[in-house]
């Protein structure tokens, strides 16, 4: 698989722009659904040219950058609508284009394709550091593995099994967060942590809840059960941390795989 490079400044502010643009519309326009649907679509039209424009001759670059930034959005989009309409885990606020279909409108599962793709754009960051190259070693016990495909399945695992849990004790005082906190805790143990790693997970634990209250408080976007925390409950600050590590090392490989088969023209 070809390594990915770090994430220039230049990519970072302008997936950091694409973000703040929908999180103004959110504050100030969340009910008015024609208005939030023109905005998605022109940030995500305006954030492809400019990122196009950061690769002037990097056709098949760019190919695999539209590639990544669908493949985010499905991944995204059916993460939340699972979440809401699947299982009732939490619910959105706002007006739905879909109904009969789903409680989201399409700007919001547009939008995951834009949130994950700057998750993935601070995970790579040079900030960070030069190399933000995925590490296979995994731990179990005396066990070592450097294989690529354990350390995707154990980490797959890790999401399966606190999806299935949030899915069944959401409205669960204890049970709704322990998972995540048992998921964090393995995660370290099984991989370890890196500064990269570290950092990320100080930002999650920060950041994370801090647009969850401004999208609820001001937004009025979704609601959550047991939102201790202005809104939020413990177990989405927990999951923002382990998904931001889980996705900090399935993105390059993802973004690896697209790059090296544009590159290849296959």
């Amino acid at each position: 698989m070809t390594l990915v490079r770090a994430t220039t400044r230049a990519e970072l502010a302008v997936d950091g722009a694409a973000i703040v643009a929908v999180s103004v519309g959110i504050c100030t326009a969340s009910q008015r659904i024609a208005v939030m649907t023109i905005l998605v679509l022109c940030v995500w039209f305006a954030r492809l040219v400019a990122w196009s424009r950061l690769h002037p001759r990097g056709a098949s670059e760019i190919a695999a950058e539209l590639a990544f930034c669908v493949l985010a959005t499905a991944i995204g989009a059916f993460n939340d609508w699972n979440s809401v309409d699947g299982h009732g885990i939490y619910d959105y606020a706002v007006p739905t284009d879909m109904p009969g279909v789903s409680s989201l409108p399409q700007w919001m599962l547009l939008y995951w394709g834009l949130i994950l793709r700057f998750l993935a754009t601070l995970a790579l960051s040079e900030v960070f550091g030069a190399d933000p190259s995925p590490r296979n070693l995994v731990r179990i016990g005396r066990l070592r593995s450097t294989r690529p495909w354990v350390k995707v399945a154990v980490q797959l695992l890790l999401v399966v099994v606190t999806r299935q849990a949030i899915y069944r004790a959401f409205m669960h005082p204890v049970l709704s967060w322990l998972p995540f906190l048992a998921a964090g805790a393995a995660h370290f143990a099984l991989f370890g942590w890196d500064r990269r790693d570290r950092r990320l997970v100080a930002l999650a634990l920060v950041i994370g809840p801090m647009v969850e209250i401004l999208y609820i408080q001001v937004g009025g976007l979704h609601r959550y059960h047991l939102g201790w925390f202005a809104g939020v409950p413990l177990w989405i600050v927990l999951w923002w941390a382990v998904s931001l590590l889980i996705w900090r090392d399935l993105a390059p490989r993802l973004l690896g795989l697209l790059r090296a088969r544009r590159s290849t023209g296959t």
